[in-house]
């Protein structure tokens, strides 16, 4: 039945193109607050891995291999943009007519969520967003049910309600999603986004609510089950990077792509061969995350403490800190993955804050309490990175520019 739906939709979008999506960048000046705030939200999105490292069940899309291969660029892009290099976000419209609303468009969740027009007034985070009127929809349906999501200040509540969500022109009908009522301490106070929208597998979602980028497949909005980031860690507010659905950008990269099998269904996670310092291993045969959601780089406690101490970090008020006059002496940090060696220069993994004239450089290496690596933008942001349901897999790249 399944391949007969295929085969439909492959009948139907012979001539759909790639989808671009416009990532936009927050002037936004960063600061150590944000970073331990992030610290603190990254912990809880994992606690559930943290607490019991457990392989999730197979309960993905049944895509297989049978989706089309296409000699032509079939395939769509959104532009980006990017608050402080922490998250990278792009627009989407929820409704009839459409509402519009910023979102971070996260591989390491799979939820949508946007703030409620019912939201308290007293609700800061809320009343400063765009928020969504189902009294103004004529797609609206209700749904009773309600929902929470856990984050480092609190909890996301409200109910689910469904309608037709947009995303760069491509209308998903019937899309489930959560209407946010009340939004956790300052975790969603003066950011440029409104809500997040999760790109994870089905098998992580609260509620079990089908993630939007299922729905673009499935409803035959995109020829393949498959998107792609580059996230421009130096963009402008208005050239923060782009997300591609529905195929592979070739021209955003300087070589082929190295792909690497999903090995827990659930976040994109994959097998590491080896990750070192200047000849030092830190691991061998390690599992990490790819996650658009986060800044940080997120490593295992053993090799938190050593890593810092390899870069002469020093421990000051929770925060790891180098001298800045050696940041540009430091060596890369080199990722195996597929037989590929990736770099990541001291430039990526060093923060720099320039505060009331004073110059500090921080260690983006975070621990969470995982026995795995969370690979953030401080990687990701470095290759062009592919997410492919279809064969289960993530691929890099190095990136054209």
């Amino acid at each position: 039945m399944f391949k007969l739906f295929v085969l439909l939709c492959v009948l139907a979008l012979a001539s759909a193109e790639l989808q671009r999506i416009k990532i936009h960048k927050s002037e936004h000046k960063r600061s150590r607050h944000h970073v331990r705030q992030e610290v603190r939200s990254l912990r809880h999105k994992y606690q559930q891995l943290i607490e019991n490292y457990v392989v999730y069940d197979y309960g993905q899309p049944d895509y297989g291999n049978d989706y089309p291969s296409n000699s032509e660029p079939d395939y769509t892009t959104e532009e980006l943009g990017n608050s402080m290099n922490m998250y990278y976000y792009g627009q989407i419209s929820i409704g009839t007519p459409p509402q519009y609303f910023n979102v971070v468009f996260d591989t390491g969740s799979s939820n949508l969520w946007i703030p409620s027009a019912q939201c308290l007034s007293t609700d800061v985070a809320c009343q400063q967003h765009n928020q969504y009127n189902a009294s103004a929809s004529s797609t609206y349906v209700a749904n009773s049910q309600n929902f929470s999501i856990q984050y480092g200040t609190g909890s996301v509540t409200g109910y689910l309600a469904t309608d037709t969500v947009t995303i760069n022109g491509l209308a998903i009908a019937n899309q489930t999603f959560g209407e946010a009522v009340s939004q956790p301490g300052s975790s969603f106070t003066d950011v440029a986004f409104d809500g997040i929208l999760g790109m994870g597998y089905q098998t992580i979602a609260v509620d079990s609510v089908v993630p939007p980028f299922y729905n673009l497949y499935e409803q035959g909005l995109i020829d393949e089950p498959t998107f792609g980031f580059y996230l421009a860690r130096n963009g402008s507010s208005e050239e923060g990077g782009q997300l591609l659905l529905g195929g592979v950008d070739e021209t955003l990269m300087a070589g082929d792509l190295t792909y690497v099998p999903v090995s827990q269904e659930g976040y994109w996670q994959f097998s590491v061969n080896n990750i070192s310092w200047n000849g030092t291993v830190l691991c061998d045969g390690c599992q990490a995350i790819a996650d658009t959601g986060t800044s940080l780089l997120a490593c295992p406690q053993a090799v938190y403490t050593q890593i810092n101490q390899l870069i002469g970090a020093v421990l000051i008020e929770g925060s790891n800190y180098i001298p800045c006059a050696t940041l540009d002496s430091l060596p890369v940090l080199s990722f195996n993955i597929g037989g590929t060696t990736f770099d990541l220069p001291a430039s990526a993994y060093i923060s720099v804050f320039h505060d009331e004239g004073y110059t500090s450089c921080m260690s983006t290496f975070t621990d969470i309490g995982t026995d795995f690596w969370v690979l953030g933008d401080v990687f990701l942001g470095q290759y062009y990175t592919q997410f492919d349901f279809g064969q289960n897999r993530v691929g890099f790249a190095p990136l054209s520019n």
